[in-house]
């Protein structure tokens, strides 16, 4: 019998899939990258040899590439403790307080810079407290501004990552030969050093190479917290070079320089990822909390004080300080919900010009995350169900160009598109729509992540026996499938919706044409030094984010 040519029936299903990111990511991404590699004579190299000859953007990679694997490291130092606590021991509240040291994932990376310079800067909440301790009139900690900052928003931001993924590969460490070493006289700290972290490392380098990745591509961390060029990295210099000096050879030529080594990143990832699912997991005895001595119990109740007081000191910070009002800049500080009324007053009533942002700001911001959730819904349950339903010849190909955009910067993203419409090739696409496109571009990977376990899950079985009693293919999708992946549909709606809410990098650079985002008010707000304003906005996203949280994880989403 003869092999049947052509595309399978998957392979054609998938097709309007791959067409909808080749003209939404692909092409945008290319156009840029490929910048890099023209003038106006033709084919070159000289932007490269420009950028990789120079001793100021040899400091710039080297710089990038230092605060990624520094960030990295103390992020998964900080998480190794929590990991062994919540994979070992069994304490009323462990659920939830599993759950409150994930809410830095979720905040936007705005957020965090707020709520890092109103805690930790020289007349913060943090300096505040030492200096009225110490009795001195100078700032006690210098943090702000600095590679200290990086490193620390860096922590607070990414450190969840690095526990829950320890703590899941802790928690499926077989103990047989950690009994058998104890057994035989070893210490605690020998048994760690030659048995247990070797178990560990595997599940240690895939936390960490997604912490690495993360952290060579932020952008509004080391934009604002960095302080300016000295602290600059790969994704701010290309933002400085295309947006501000519209370099786009050069800023093209840095792009791909970047991308090559993301995609590299992603792809190794990626790789260890699939090696770890195959892994055999063990689930061992946990620990009861009153069969720990006294000192064990001090030190844990001592690690998550510190980790929750790192966590919520600058949440919370934001939004008691929306309450407070001066009515001059020598004033008294008083109680208010004067910006809330403000932005909430209907059309027409008075209002000042920067609580007429806030307001524009939140319309804007939640009309583009709602298109954003439509969208990315729409695809994401129709690409996961094609996944799921049909075998294809390339399958891991295609899959991992679904999942390109997870490691393509944001900020390539939308350079490519601002070269688009300046060059005339999307002159007919509202800005507003380019928006709402790489938005979904950026958070489609989170949703495909949330949906296809989940209609991986369903049996077979149960879809073949409601073929047989004559349930279509839209009616067995409508009253089978869909009610089975509805933890998974809200889980990747909520991430959906606080990615679009928190997205800056993209948003940034295509919004010139006076579209005005929640983050990009936060961030005017913060340059003109108005951080009542920019606290009242932020605790609204905070309230958001939050929601989008309870949600996730109600349904088990970080799990996937």
């Amino acid at each position: 019998m003869t092999q049947t040519k052509g595309f399978k029936p998957g392979e054609l299903r998938i097709l309007p899939v791959i067409l909808f990111l080749f003209l939404t990511f692909y092409l945008p991404v290319t156009v840029l990258l490929l910048k890099g590699l023209r003038s106006g004579e033709g084919w070159t190299l000289e932007w490269l040899r420009e950028l990789l000859l120079s001793p100021y953007y040899r400091r710039i990679f080297a710089f990038t590439m230092v605060q990624a694997l520094m960030s990295t490291i103390l992020s998964i130092l900080v998480a190794l403790p929590g990991g062994w606590i919540l994979s070992h021991l069994d304490f009323p509240g462990k659920k939830v307080l599993k759950a409150l040291t994930t809410i830095p994932f979720i905040l936007p990376s705005i957020l965090v810079v707020l709520g890092f310079i109103l805690f930790w800067g020289r007349q913060g909440v943090v300096n505040k407290a030492l200096m009225a301790l110490t009795s001195q009139d100078k700032p006690v900690l210098d943090v702000l501004y600095s590679f200290k900052a990086i490193l620390l928003a860096h922590v607070f931001y990414n450190f969840p990552i690095a526990l829950r993924l320890i703590a899941a590969w802790w928690e499926g460490l077989g103990e047989s030969q950690h009994l058998a070493a104890r057994t035989l006289g070893a210490s605690e700290a020998r048994i760690f050093r030659t048995i247990t972290l070797p178990q560990l490392l595997p599940g240690m380098i895939s936390a960490g190479t997604l912490i690495f990745l993360y952290c060579f591509m932020s952008f509004a961390v080391v934009l604002v917290l960095g302080g300016g060029p000295r602290y600059s990295t790969m994704e701010v210099e290309v933002y400085r070079l295309v947006k501000y000096s519209l370099d786009f050879g050069k800023g093209g030529a840095l792009a791909l320089i970047e991308t090559v080594a993301t995609l590299f990143i992603t792809w190794f990832y990626i790789n260890r990822e699939n090696k770890n699912i195959q892994r055999q997991v063990w689930h061992g005895r946990h620990i009861n909390w009153k069969d720990l001595s006294l000192r064990t119990q001090l030190l844990c109740a001592l690690y998550f004080m510190v980790i929750l007081f790192i966590i919520f000191g600058p949440i919370l910070t934001v939004m008691v300080q929306s309450l407070l009002v001066q009515t001059t800049r020598t004033g008294p500080v008083s109680l208010s919900f004067r910006w809330y009324k403000e932005m909430l007053a209907p059309p027409g009533a008075s209002r000042s010009a920067s609580a007429l942002l806030l307001a524009t700001s939140i319309r804007n911001s939640l009309f583009l995350a709602f298109a954003t959730l439509f969208l990315t819904l729409s695809i994401g349950v129709y690409t996961s169900w094609v996944l799921s339903r049909y075998r294809f010849r390339h399958s891991s190909l295609i899959e991992s160009l679904i999942m390109m955009p997870m490691g393509v910067s944001s900020v390539v993203l939308g350079m490519g598109y601002l070269w688009l419409r300046r060059g005339g090739r999307l002159d007919g696409i509202p800005p507003v729509l380019s928006i709402i496109l790489a938005h979904t571009v950026i958070a489609l990977p989170f949703v495909l992540r949330s949906l296809t376990p989940s209609i991986k899950r369903i049996r077979q079985s149960l879809l073949d026996a409601s073929r047989l009693m004559g349930a279509g293919g839209w009616k067995q999708f409508r009253t089978i499938e869909l009610p089975m992946i509805r933890p998974g549909l809200i889980t990747g709606g909520a991430f959906a919706l606080a990615i679009s809410l928190g997205e800056i990098n993209a948003t940034l650079i295509l919004s010139e044409s006076g579209v005005t985002t929640i983050p990009i008010a936060i961030l005017k707000l913060i340059g003109s030094y108005k951080f009542t304003s920019a606290c009242a906005l932020g605790t609204i996203l905070i309230l958001i984010c939050m929601a989008a949280f309870i949600l996730i994880d109600a349904f088990d989403g970080w799990e996937n």
